[in-house]
């Protein structure tokens, strides 16, 4: 069991010193009402009130350079140093009600990213009508704690509606998605600015690209047209084609290279490639996100990690794997790294009883932090 939490400004927070004033909670609230719309529900506005008090007053109460419980410096201070994003993907918005799991979000981590509430099924269930009370809650967060957001899963082969799945002609099936993209990078123009446009495009084995309902009414042609849609909607904004195993799978690699330099080619408007990176038991052969990194740099793209997570039993090999990948990436120029996740307590494994993330599930730190955290101060940015 882990320790209670209370959740009252000015309380004791378990490794935190009782802090809060009627200033700071003033200041809080005026921040948080010049956000209000038309748009957002009065509960949206009172959780994220709650929350954003209790994540502010935890970390203002040893500032940002500590983090109480690890005795180090935060990965984010450490690599704010050196102007790199170290984010947390899979943030469900109800995370958010545990004031622990807000406090080590906005201590540790400079971005996020949600987990699936902004694929289609999630935020646009019904034609016309959007959940915007999610992803709003996070951006919100991410504003007051001076985070990045990106935006996830604009088009992924699952979690597609109903209403969607029954459109069968093209014109009206490129018309939904168009429509749906600039909804959404409408909504949040100037609060996301890095997209994953098209999500696990390929088969997860490889051998072509997934048999999706974009590619049954599209036709292949529908990765592009994403991109093209997307860089009208957002014409500043990052767009990053985002792919599993590609770094296990040398075939698969080989394909999502050929599929890439091939929009390259014809002007299609992508940035990059943000690599999965979920790893079962093996970490990649060493080298292998340098020769990525160097042959899309070529193209004039870049690449991030954008849901790295480990699942093995051996918790040694894990905590190898962690800084074995950070370094690496760091090294070969990675700027933006991503966990899909960050505690035990929210992780989601296919290997029974593996522990992926680099926090307890009372939200301690664990050999994978430290690990991470080396790499990250070790770190030396020649560019």
């Amino acid at each position: 069991m882990c320790p209670g939490v209370m959740s009252l400004p000015g309380q004791h927070f378990p490794s935190y010193k009782a802090v809060g004033s009627a200033t700071t909670v003033l200041t809080i609230h005026k921040q948080l009402s010049t956000k209000q719309t038309e748009n957002t529900s009065p509960d949206l506005i009172m959780k994220t009130f709650a929350t954003t008090i209790i994540a502010a007053l935890i970390v203002a109460a040893e500032g940002v350079n500590a983090f109480p419980s690890t005795g180090t410096t935060s990965l984010r201070n450490e690599a704010s140093k050196k102007d790199i994003l170290i984010g947390s993907g899979a943030i469900n918005p109800m995370y958010l009600n545990d004031p622990e799991f807000a406090a080590v979000l906005a201590n540790q981590f400079n971005s996020l990213s949600p987990e699936n509430e902004m694929k289609w099924s999630f935020i646009n269930p019904t034609k016309g009508h959007y959940n915007w009370d999610t992803i709003d809650r996070l951006v919100n967060f991410a504003e007051d704690n001076n985070m990045v957001v990106k935006g996830h899963g604009l088009i992924s082969s699952c979690c597609n509606p109903d209403f969607l799945l029954n459109i069968t002609h093209p014109t009206a099936f490129h018309t939904a998605m168009k429509t749906h993209f600039e909804a959404i990078m409408h909504r949040y123009d100037g609060k996301i600015d890095r997209w994953d446009v098209v999500t696990e495009a390929l088969k997860t084995q490889g051998g072509g690209l997934n048999n999706n309902n974009f590619y049954q009414v599209l036709g292949p042609g529908y990765i592009a047209d994403a991109f093209r849609i997307a860089r009208a909607a957002a014409p500043d904004a990052k767009l990053f084609i985002n792919e599993n195993l590609v770094e296990s799978l040398p075939g698969k690699r080989q394909e999502l290279y050929n599929l890439v330099s091939s929009f390259v080619a014809k002007g299609v408007p992508i940035d990059g490639i943000a690599l999965q990176m979920h790893i079962t038991e093996v970490a990649p052969k060493p080298g292998v996100i340098t020769e990525m990194v160097n042959s899309y740099k070529a193209l004039g793209l870049e690449v991030a990690i954008a849901e790295l997570d480990v699942h093995t039993l051996d918790n040694a090999v894990e905590t190898d794997i962690y800084g074995a990948v950070v370094s690496e990436a760091l090294d070969a120029g990675i700027t933006d790294i991503s966990f899909w996740g960050f505690t035990d307590k929210h992780a989601y494994t296919w290997v029974q009883g593996a522990k992926p993330l680099m926090f307890d599930q009372c939200y301690k730190p664990k050999s994978e932090f430290y690990a991470t955290h080396a790499a990250l101060t070790n770190f030396v940015n020649r560019s």
